[in-house]
């Protein structure tokens, strides 16, 4: 689906739902402020599921004829044409009204009914969930979906009043499971005018087809009913309004709060830093002195208290009172783990430049590391979960296990890198992982580290597959057993190993320095930590070369006395770097559902497996400065 070159002409569905949540995004959209990266990832991966979806919905009308015109007016008049058939299926139909345009998936047209299907990546389980509550009331979490729908459909009834339109909002079906081994191959998303009748009927049943004609059309026709979901008192008063916001020159009143906690206005630091413009704080400077608001604003605080701070007028953490948190001296001396509370307290100290403890770490922390037995093995998984399942009998999101990388650290301070990741071609990716794991030396003997209880939940979500197809699968039962062997050892606060031990929470409650900020991400704690140890700058500072790095320096100066994100450093390194699990989760996808050149897998894979090796990396570096600090 390419984008449109006069699509910047047209308020689209985007748009409107962005116009909802606040009319000062139109103004920024229309006058190009740049938005954060960071969602980024987030939105290829909705985007690569809802391709999956819509081509699945799509695989049975063979017949369906592609809108493929560039400009919305030449789309929309071949839309309009088409339609004058008696019997017509349409991909990727076009509809324009008064600088309003929609696009939908699928239309089909019989005699005078047309109906028409909007694709959505959220799961819905038709065992549990309703769309309206026993009063009529849309359920708040597909309440955009369906002001979204009610926008496309008002576009079309424009076009064609004389249609009897049936809209259809189609959704992954929790409670249905493929019947066909690597459909996502097989449906090709990445190729949006590609056909798929080769593709299972049954396979349909992933789908959840929502007939919501009703709830649509009460909040295009009764005003009673809409004013509950809409700025204005009928949807088409809503859309005067916001056309009018995007397509003129004046801003609206800018209302801030809560919801600005998201704002893809809200750039990083280093963009602002080169003069970008930023929408977030043109809308906080009505409330806010500071020459850049978001800078020290409390939704980068840890934990909670933002709602109270906000009916507080407390919008920046400066402006926190400092009888209403912990004091620095208090949280050093008080025993026990650190509370989140805490953390805010010594950021807020540390945002109005008062001392704050150069490092903290509870005797507890030193306690656990005590008890891990060597060696240790870090341990990382890389994991996708897709609208459209990669294996047959499996649900929709059903996770698959690509990737893992191990970070073996022995007594004497050597390690020894250990990885692997699918190769497409040596069967289902998450029973795999199982044998390869089970190749570590050791790792029955040693100490299993992790970040997060992620990988032990995997294993556990592997083996509840295994046991459901221990009949098919010929080593299941050797499999289950050492899983069973791995998943059933306590984590480090208990006083028996051997361990899978959760790293997380040992920084979460037991550990601080004065270079942590508001996350508590391997990455950012990695930050933080190499730019306070000077044991790890000792090392770091010197080549580090693997199977996936050659003489690479990790450990690099920011310039402002502290040590450059590795993860940064990475991004350096080519082969398409990869800096989040999520971009991870795409990258795999687009691995699995399209036949690449040899080049373009070989640079996937790479880049894959230099991001994983970096985690489990990042434990190990994290570890060695704890372990400086024990001896």
């Amino acid at each position: 689906m390419a984008r449109f070159k006069d699509r910047d002409k047209y308020l689209t569905r985007h748009l409107f739902g962005a116009g909802l949540e606040c009319p000062v995004k139109l103004y920024y959209y229309r006058q190009d402020y740049p938005q954060n990266q960071r969602s980024r990832p987030f939105i290829k991966h909705a985007v690569y599921n809802k391709r999956l979806l819509t081509a699945l919905a799509r695989s049975v009308y063979p017949n369906g004829i592609f809108i493929d015109e560039k400009q919305v007016k030449k789309a929309a008049y071949k839309t309009s044409e088409l339609l004058q058939r008696e019997e017509v299926v349409l991909f990727d139909a076009v509809f324009e009204h008064q600088q309003m345009m929609a696009r939908l998936p699928i239309v089909h047209k019989t005699d005078n009914q047309l109906t028409v299907f909007y694709v959505r990546t959220k799961a819905f389980d038709s065992r549990k969930h309703r769309i309206t509550d026993s009063k009529g009331h849309i359920n708040s979490k597909w309440e955009k979906y369906l002001l979204d729908f009610a926008y496309q459909v008002y576009l079309i009834q424009m076009n064609h009043s004389n249609l009897n339109i049936q809209a259809i909002l189609v959704m992954p079906e929790k409670s249905s499971s493929a019947y066909t081994d690597n459909l996502p191959l097989l449906l090709d998303p990445l190729d949006y005018s590609s056909k798929t009748e080769s593709v299972d009927a049954s396979n349909q049943e992933l789908l959840a087809k929502l007939n919501v004609t009703e709830v649509v059309n009460s909040l295009i026709n009764q005003s009673n009913f809409a004013e509950y979901y809409l700025p204005e008192s009928t949807l088409k008063k809503t859309l005067h309004y916001l056309s009018k916001v995007y397509f003129g020159n004046d801003k609206p009143e800018s209302k801030v709060g809560k919801k600005c906690k998201s704002c893809e206005f809200r750039i990083e630091p280093e963009r602002l830093g080169k003069g970008n413009k930023s929408g977030f704080n043109e809308c906080w400077s009505s409330v806010m002195s500071e020459e850049n608001p978001s800078e020290n604003h409390i939704f980068d605080l840890i934990g909670p208290g933002t709602n109270r701070r906000l009916a507080n007028g407390n919008y920046d953490q400066k402006d926190i009172p400092d009888d209403s948190i912990f004091s620095s001296t208090s949280v050093v001396q008080s025993e026990g783990r650190i509370s989140q509370e805490m953390r805010q307290a010594l950021q807020v100290h540390k945002k109005k430049d008062k001392e704050v403890p150069e490092e903290i770490i509870r005797p507890v922390l030193f306690d656990e590391l005590d008890r891990w037995q060597f060696p240790l093995h870090f341990l990382d998984f890389e994991a996708g979960n897709y609208a459209v399942p990669v294996r047959k009998n499996r649900r929709p999101y059903h996770l698959v296990v690509f990737q893992f990388s191990c970070h073996t650290l022995y007594h004497d301070g050597n390690w020894k890198h250990r990885e692997w990741i699918d190769d497409l071609q040596s069967g289902y990716a998450n029973y795999e992982l199982i044998r390869r794991l089970k190749r570590i030396p050791d790792i029955k003997e040693g100490t299993i580290v992790q970040y997060s209880n992620f990988e032990r939940n995997a294993l556990k979500t592997i083996r509840s597959e295994l046991q459901y197809e221990r009949d098919e699968i010929s080593d299941a039962n050797q499999l289950i057993n050492w899983i069973e062997k791995i998943i059933n050892r306590p984590d480090s606060s208990h006083s028996q190993p051997p361990y899978i031990a959760d790293l997380s929470r040992l920084v979460k409650n037991f550990y601080y320095n004065r270079q942590m900020e508001s996350s508590l991400s391997i990455k950012d704690v990695l930050r933080s930590v190499m730019s306070h140890s000077s044991y790890l700058k000792d090392i770091y500072s010197k080549p580090y070369s693997s199977s996936n790095f050659d003489q690479i320096i990790w450990w690099q100066s920011d310039g402002q006395g502290g040590a450059r994100n590795p993860y940064n450093i990475l991004t350096e390194t080519g082969d398409s770097p990869i800096r989040r699990g999520t971009e991870a989760m795409v990258v795999y996808g687009k691995m699995i559902a399209q036949e690449l050149n040899e080049s373009r897998h070989e640079a996937y894979q790479n880049a894959l497996l230099k991001y994983c090796e970096l985690d489990t990396l990042a434990m190990m570096m994290i570890f060695q400065h704890w372990q400086r600090k024990m001896e």
